[in-house]
C-alpha cells in the first residue's frame, strides 16, 4: 500500500508545524501545504508587537526559509486558497485545480472580523491579521498621529500599546465593560487598564458603534461615531484598527462531512467526528478537553505549537493524546502577561500580589478549585500554578493568597 498523502489547508504556525512534524517523525507519504500567503509559515504573536514596531522583520517569523518547503522529499508548499472539500476526499482550489488526498489537516485559522457599520471600508480603517497586514500598517503608524482601536481584546491592547511606544495617540474602544475580558477576571481587566492609562491611552468601555466617518478633501482621517451611556460620542482619528477578533475560516468544509461547530470539531486526537479522515489544529480546532468536559476552541501560541505534534504523531500511529490547558501571554508597556485556565463570571479572585509591588500573581477559584491565575512579571511561577489548575486543587483563599507561601509548595 503506498503512504498516503497529507493534504493541509492553511499554510500558517499550524499548518506549517504539522509538516515540520511530520518530516521529523519520519513520515514516507507526500505532504503538500496550500495557504493563500506569500509567506513561508510564520509565527504571529510579534505582528502587534516587535514587528509591528520595526524591531523585527519577515525572516524574524518564518519557521524555516522558503527553500524548505520546496526540496524536501514529498514536500510542497502551493499558494492558493481552498474553496470545496468533497467527502470523496478532493480539494478544490481557487484556481480551477483539484488535489486528491487520502488525509486532510485542516489549519486556516480564522479571518479577521469586520465591522458591519457605514463607514467602515474606509482606507484608513486596517485590521491586523497577517504579514501583509503588519506591513502596510506599519508605516502609518507615524509618532503625532491618531490611532482609534476598535476592540479591547488581547491584539487591540497590544497595537495600542504599540503605537503609544512609536509617538502615536492612542485611544481603545471597547463594546464590553472591560478589556481583555474573554481570559481576564475584572481585577486583571482594571489592572491591565489603568497600565494603559498610566502610559497615555485612554480607554473607553460600553461603546456601541455608529458609522465611520471620513472628511472627504482632508488629511484628517476619520471621525468615529457611536454611543456611550446613552450619549453620542466622536472620536477623530488618523488611522482605525479594527481588533474584534476572528471568524473560523470554514466555509471550504461546507458539504464535505466534516462536522463543524465553532470551527472543526475534533477529539482529544484531533479527528474529526464526521470524517475521520480529517484532522483540525491551531485557531480553528474546537477539540473536547477533559479538563472542562466540552469542546474548546483555543486561539494561542502553544495550542498551535502542541497540537501540531499532536496531529503528526495521530497520522504516523503514535497517537498522543492531546490536552491544552489553556496558556497565552501578551507583553505591553514593557510588562509581561501571562493567563492560565480559563475565568467564569463568579469565580473567586484571590491576589497574591503584595501592596508595595507591581508584580504578582492573580488567582482565582473555581467552586473552591484553582481554575487560573494571571501572571504579572512572574513567569517562573506559571509551571506551579498549571500544576495546580491541571489538578483543580482545593485550596483556601486564605493561604492561596499569602504571598509567603510559594506557589511550589502548594502545587506539591
Amino acid at each position: 500500500m503506498n503512504a498516503p498523502h497529507v493534504l493541509i489547508a492553511g499554510a500558517g504556525h499550524a499548518g506549517g508545524r504539522v509538516a515540520q512534524a511530520l518530516r521529523a517523525a519520519g513520515f514516507a507519504g507526500r505532504v503538500t501545504l496550500v495557504g493563500d500567503e506569500p509567506y513561508a509559515p510564520y509565527e504571529r504573536p510579534a505582528l502587534s508587537k516587535d514587528m509591528l514596531v520595526g524591531a523585527k522583520g519577515v525572516s524574524d517569523l518564518v519557521l524555516q526559509p522558503h527553500a524548505f518547503w520546496q526540496d524536501e522529499a514529498n514536500l510542497a508548499r502551493r499558494q492558493g486558497r481552498i474553496v470545496k472539500v468533497s467527502p470523496e476526499r478532493s480539494a478544490l482550489l481557487d484556481d480551477g485545480a483539484t488535489i486528491d488526498f487520502d488525509i486532510l489537516v485542516v489549519a486556516t485559522g480564522g479571518a479577521a472580523r469586520r465591522l458591519a457599520i457605514p463607514g467602515a471600508d474606509a482606507p484608513e480603517v486596517r485590521t491586523l491579521r497577517t504579514m501583509d497586514d503588519c506591513l502596510a500598517l506599519r508605516p502609518a503608524m507615524a509618532a503625532g498621529r491618531r490611532l482609534v482601536v476598535i476592540g479591547g481584546g488581547v491584539i487591540g491592547m497590544e497595537a495600542a500599546a504599540s503605537a503609544v511606544a512609536m509617538g502615536m495617540r492612542a485611544t481603545v474602544l471597547e463594546g464590553g465593560a472591560r478589556v481583555m475580558a474573554r481570559c481576564l477576571p475584572p481585577e486583571g481587566s482594571h489592572w491591565l487598564q489603568a497600565l494603559h492609562v498610566q502610559h497615555g491611552v485612554s480607554v473607553e468601555t460600553d461603546v456601541r458603534l455608529d458609522l465611520l466617518a471620513r472628511k472627504e478633501g482632508s488629511t484628517a482621517g476619520v471621525s468615529v461615531v457611536g454611543r456611550q451611556a446613552g450619549a453620542v460620542r466622536t472620536w477623530d482619528a488618523d488611522l482605525v484598527l479594527v481588533a474584534v477578533g476572528i471568524a473560523p475560516d470554514t466555509a471550504f468544509l461546507e458539504g464535505s462531512g466534516v462536522a463543524l461547530d465553532n470551527g472543526v470539531l475534533a477529539d482529544e486526537n484531533h479527528r474529526n467526528p464526521g470524517a475521520p479522515w480529517c484532522y483540525a489544529v491551531g485557531d480553528i480546532a474546537n477539540m473536547h478537553n477533559p479538563l472542562y468536559g466540552r469542546h474548546v476552541r483555543q486561539e494561542t501560541w502553544r495550542n498551535a505549537e502542541n497540537g501540531a505534534r499532536a496531529v503528526a504523531a495521530a497520522i504516523v500511529g503514535a497517537p498522543d493524546t492531546h490536552v491544552e490547558l489553556p496558556w497565552m501571554w501578551t507583553d505591553q508597556h514593557g510588562r509581561n502577561i501571562q493567563v492560565v485556565g480559563m475565568y467564569t463570571p463568579g469565580d473567586l479572585v484571590v491576589s497574591r500580589i503584595a501592596p508595595s509591588e507591581a508584580s504578582g500573581v492573580l488567582l482565582w477559584l473555581h467552586e473552591g478549585r484553582v481554575a487560573g491565575g494571571m501572571l504579572v512579571d512572574c513567569g517562573r511561577e506559571r509551571k506551579q500554578l498549571e500544576a495546580l489548575v491541571r489538578r483543580g486543587a482545593a485550596v483556601d483563599a486564605a493561604i492561596l493568597g499569602d504571598p509567603a507561601i510559594p506557589l511550589k509548595e502548594l502545587a506539591k
